[in-house]
């Protein structure tokens, strides 16, 4: 079998080869569509392929990218944003791949990694459909927050592709732009778009907004029970934002409509009633978190610092109000084996120390 490697950019003369060396040997061809670049972009696209093709940019992210995969000629394409970058493990997940495959498989799902911890572990990552066979039946939908939905039989690797946005890049409101212009021409939203159009306004900081959105997507028939589980999370968030405590714990409860308490509703939980220092309340939560298990493959955003290590620094603190040092320093230990050079661990070794128990050094 053969793979097409997609992309589309725009001014990405400082990450594209970054991108492309990490996984250019492993394609049979490659297709650059460039949107409006002035950097050179498609100059550089050009040293990798000669196929690099120029698209009038309309606000719409799966129009450009349905444009390049009109030109991939191989039994599957795989899409990659200029700035990710491709591990070598992963690379070789994907060239054994493409190597083995024989057709059967439809889909290929692989982690998307956004953060990392300050020791290098990745600590929030999502499954995304990464790799698809070239038919007609995959192809992209939504103007922004573009996606492919997957089907037929699906096969998910456990290596991912990293998102590296360089530091000094900002997103600014480009997405929740489109999405406001997509409102004002009256056009009509998918529960996915109300979804991610409420995320937009929540990280712009229009809490009221994204709660009215939010809410409308959870009361949507329609809709991915993994993305309502997020929602009433994120609605929470905007309610504690906006001062409003008990619509923020009504949220989170609800969310357990849609499956098993995560990590990240818990951890919310226990923050909350922490702040209205009920330290027994917040400990319980923050307890049930350290046990419970992320659930990776559901295509959840995942923050894995809400499934041992935030609940482990927290519990410290929520016990040692409570008056329980040696059961405080019990979950410091347990916070520290996981990230020892963190700052609020540090600070809580000084802590202990002060204490009369023992130095960091011997945890």
């Amino acid at each position: 079998m053969t793979l097409g490697l997609c992309m589309i950019v725009k001014n990405e003369s400082d990450v594209l080869r970054r991108a492309l060396d990490g996984i250019a040997h492993v394609a049979d061809e490659i297709v650059i569509v460039d949107t409006g670049s002035t950097d050179g972009t498609a100059d550089l696209a050009r040293e990798y392929t000669d196929k690099v093709f120029s698209f009038e940019w309309a606000n719409d992210f799966a129009a450009a990218r349905n444009f390049a995969l009109s030109h991939v000629t191989s039994d599957y394409w795989m899409w990659l944003d200029a700035d990710d970058t491709v591990p070598e493990r992963t690379a070789r997940a994907v060239k054994k791949f493409i190597g083995t495959a024989d057709g059967s498989v439809d889909v290929v799902m692989m982690p998307y990694v956004l953060g990392f911890s300050d020791n290098g572990k990745p600590t929030y990552s999502f499954y995304r459909e990464r790799i698809l066979k070239n038919s007609p039946e995959f192809y992209w939908e939504g103007r922004v927050h573009e996606a492919v939905v997957p089907h037929g039989n699906i096969l998910r690797l456990p290596h991912g592709i990293v998102h590296a946005k360089p530091q000094k890049r900002v997103s600014g409101t480009r997405n929740l732009d489109i999405y406001t212009d997509m409102k004002v021409n009256g056009e009509k939203f998918t529960p996915r778009e109300t979804y991610y159009y409420a995320r937009e306004l929540f990280f712009n900081e229009y809490y009221t907004d994204a709660a009215a959105e939010f809410r409308k997507f959870l009361d949507a028939r329609n809709g991915f029970e993994v993305n309502k589980r997020d929602a009433s999370l994120m609605l929470a968030r905007c309610y504690k934002r906006l001062g409003n405590i008990h619509g923020a714990l009504n949220a989170l409860f609800e969310g357990f409509i849609y499956g098993l308490p995560t990590g990240e509703a818990c951890c919310e939980l226990g923050a909350i009633y922490f702040e209205m220092t009920d330290y027994s309340r917040a400990a319980y939560w923050y307890e049930l978190a350290s046990r419970c298990k992320p659930d990776s493959g559901s295509g959840a955003f995942i923050d894995y610092d809400c499934y041992g290590f935030l609940p482990f620094v927290w519990l410290a603190v929520c016990y040692d109000r409570l008056g329980d040092l040696k059961k405080a320093y019990r979950y410091h230990r347990r916070a520290y084996k996981i990230r020892p050079d963190h700052p609020s661990v540090l600070a809580n070794c000084r802590y202990f120390e002060r204490m009369g128990f023992t130095d960091r050094k011997n945890n």
